[in-house]
């Protein structure tokens, strides 16, 4: 895949536009916040997924509706600091969607200035109040709830909701994976350890490196978070969570997930569990397929007898070619600038021309590959199950093949089919990146893990609602778009500006671009201008639905 990364580095980039040199100026917005919120209370999930919300509170002042869904607008916006609280509030949209009664923000006609104007939930205060209620409250309101409850809740109540909505497709793909969330090298960290990962963030044995792979190897303070994900279409369903100590093993954690979410939903929503060979456990598998009526797909290790067997039998049966496939070039979208279209093609050519002049050496130009299924397996003893077994070869154009295989409990699921399922497996993957990345998930504020917990669950709670919003009143291709991909598709209007510069960005309140701006002199201030000239002809331009017609 061919992935770009733009990072955020404030200083940076605001010294290079002082000097003139900046790639593109965009405008942003939080308008879409408030149809999130209007779509939840219209069909009461905000309300359903608060009746069941964890609390500490006997007597409770503020509604949990509304520690939720301030929660909610948090992570929406990126930011896991309560403090952030009131900021969000003035520049988001969760106050235009609540009740006038409640809180409202309007422009005053005199001062021309934004007021807000928020009632509360009692009468303690002796000052108008900026928000609904104090960060404060909703800081005590997570961090003093359990772990253990906020993790339950989500993997129970909170998925017997999204049933009821129509979260999870007839097609019951489900994918479980773990992966490792690093902290500050904090013992303070409740339940975290230290571990030494390789170049890849892999874990390893210090002990037994190379002196060549301990320079690569870096120590990190880590907890392990292990997810259960729902495939609905081209968006995404998390399905269940677990928050260990890094040095936790993740297997028996997954299929618990599995277990207690059968346990709420019922039989016959999960029909496949696509996993990683380091979920390979035979008693394990053996029962999704038995009590369950689950099917699983993972690959084989091949240090394990079976693996020996299947490829000994594989020899005697007849092996089937698989269709090769060509990576088709990523089309540039047309609402793109021509001049961004024209210099993107010309990036295009000149990587093809690349490649045509300095083609790969052999041992990495694949040529074909081919397959052989092999069913009724029962000589695995840890299962309980007959299964079959995929084998699979790459070639390559020096003559040597690569040699994998995937294991199925399903009876008929042929060699071409059991890949196609192993191949969406890359899809929790991307979720990984897209929550450490874009939505904070590892940006832990507190060092209580109960509030760690938390921000968790209610990071994968706001992913989730805003796929739900996506493929069900948007548009499904939006789905799979990182929160600042999703705000460039729906072209919304905006209160910041954001300034990009060689794969980096800085995001300024209006107010602070205006005074940056004004301070530019010379060749600086001409470019900047011709970009805001730009910039104010698309604002002011029609602004295409992103909403289906109907």
């Amino acid at each position: 895949m061919d992935l770009h990364f733009i990072e955020h580095h404030p200083q940076q980039v605001l010294e290079a536009f002082r000097r003139g040199e900046f790639d593109a100026l965009e405008v942003i917005g939080q308008v879409d916040e408030r149809d999130f919120f209007e779509r939840c209370f219209e069909q009461r999930l905000l309300l359903k997924l608060a009746e069941s919300m964890p609390t500490a509170r006997k007597k409770e002042e503020v509604p949990r509706w509304f520690i939720l869904a301030a929660n909610l607008s948090l992570k929406l916006h990126q930011e896991n600091s309560f403090l952030a609280f009131e900021r969000v509030v003035r520049c988001g949209g969760l106050l235009s969607a609540l009740p006038p009664d409640l809180a409202t923000k309007h422009l005053d006609e005199k001062t021309r200035r934004w007021m807000l104007d928020c009632k509360g939930f009692n009468d303690k205060n002796s000052y108008d109040r900026a928000t609904p209620c104090d960060q404060d409250t909703l800081r005590k309101a997570l961090k003093d709830v359990s772990a253990k409850s906020w993790l339950e809740w989500f993997n129970t109540a909170v998925q017997e909701v999204f049933q009821s909505y129509g979260f999870f497709d007839p097609e019951g793909i489900f994918i479980g994976d773990g992966s490792y969330l690093f902290v500050p090298d904090n013992p303070a960290y409740e339940d975290s350890v230290v571990m030494w990962f390789d170049e890849h963030n892999h874990p390893v044995d210090y002990d037994t490196l190379s002196p060549e792979q301990r320079k690569r190897a870096h120590r990190e303070r880590c907890y392990k978070w292990v997810s259960l994900l729902h495939l609905r279409g081209q968006g995404h369903v998390y399905a269940g969570a677990a928050l260990l100590p890094g040095n936790a093993h993740e297997v028996g954690p997954l299929f618990e997930l599995v277990e207690g979410f059968v346990g709420k939903v019922g039989k016959g929503v999960i029909k496949w569990l696509i996993l990683d060979r380091g979920f390979i456990d035979g008693e394990r598998i053996s029962r999704c397929k038995e009590q369950w009526q689950i099917d699983v797909v993972i690959p084989l290790k091949k240090n394990m007898d079976l693996w020996t067997d299947a490829w000994a039998l594989a020899q005697r049966h007849p092996w089937e070619r698989l269709p090769q496939s060509q990576p088709a070039p990523r089309p540039i979208p047309p609402s793109r600038p021509q001049t961004i279209r024209r210099r993107e093609a010309k990036r295009q050519k000149t990587l093809q021309e690349r490649k045509t002049a300095e083609p790969p050496p052999p041992q990495d130009i694949l040529t074909f590959s081919e397959c052989c299924r092999i069913g009724g397996f029962t000589s695995w003893s840890a299962a309980r199950v007959p299964f079959s077994v995929s084998c699979y070869k790459e070639h390559y154009a020096d003559g040597h093949f690569d040699a994998w295989a995937l294991l199925t409990t399903h009876e008929t699921l042929s060699g071409p089919k059991s890949l196609e399922y192993y191949g969406k497996r890359t899809a929790i993957e991307e979720r990984h990146r897209q929550l450490k990345c874009f939505y904070d998930l590892t940006g832990f504020r507190s060092r209580s893990f109960n509030a760690i917990a938390a921000q968790v669950v209610m990071v994968l709670l706001a992913y989730t609602l805003r796929q739900w919003q996506i493929w069900k009143w948007l548009e499904e291709k939006l789905a799979n778009l990182t929160p600042e991909g999703l705000l460039q598709a729906l072209k919304l209007l905006q209160q910041w500006i954001v300034i990009y510069w060689q794969m980096s960005y800085v995001q300024l309140p209006v107010v602070s671009f205006t005074r940056e701006a004004m301070q530019l002199e010379g060749e600086a201030r001409e470019k900047a201008l011709r970009k805001l000239e730009l910039l104010e002809q698309d604002l002011f331009s029609a602004v295409p639905n992103p909403r289906p017609i109907m």
